[in-house]
């Protein structure tokens, strides 16, 4: 879904975790036999991927909001920005015509894997070549862990979060 309101535009994708929507998941319990070295597999439960709010997982949508203020554009992830995502992310910071700053808010951030570092690190070499300023602000603790580990904390360009109001 995309929805557009004067200066914003907000992009919302369900979060199936990568599985086409038309499959069904399957939780699986290996249980041992009484008196067996075997395990077996019994289906505890049955949903439609994409449903996972049936099995008891509560997962958001994932979410990005970008606004633009003259030649300055935030973009604001909110979610799990991970393999299933990335694209998502990827897609909205794309469309950066003009723009002279370029402010990346991960505040809304639920969860960072690789691939959303990876994005991290190929936005701030574009940046780099293209010669537009980027920011970035970090996400929460214990979200921001992944950052730190890496040791992107120091080598990218990170920002107070009152820097941008």
């Amino acid at each position: 879904m995309v929805a557009r309101l004067a200066n914003r535009r907000i992009v919302v994708v369900r979060h199936d975790h990568g599985y086409p929507v038309d499959r069904k998941a399957v939780l699986m319990n290996f249980v041992a036999r009484a008196g067996a070295n075997a395990t077996a597999a019994q289906p505890l439960d049955v949903a439609p991927a994409g449903h996972a709010g049936e099995l008891g997982a509560d997962l958001a949508p994932f979410a990005v909001e970008v606004q633009r203020r003259d030649d300055v554009v935030i973009v604001e992830p909110r979610g799990e920005l991970d393999v299933a995502t990335v694209e998502t992310l990827g897609a909205a910071l794309e469309d950066l015509n003009g723009a002279g700053r370029l402010v990346l808010d991960l505040r809304g951030l639920s969860f960072i894997d690789s691939s959303g570092l990876h994005l991290l690190v190929a936005l701030h070499q574009r940046a780099q070549r293209d010669g537009f300023q980027l920011a970035l602000v970090a996400p929460a603790p214990p979200v921001d862990r992944a950052i730190q580990v890496c040791g992107l904390g120091k080598t990218l360009p990170f920002l107070s979060p009152y820097a941008i109001n």
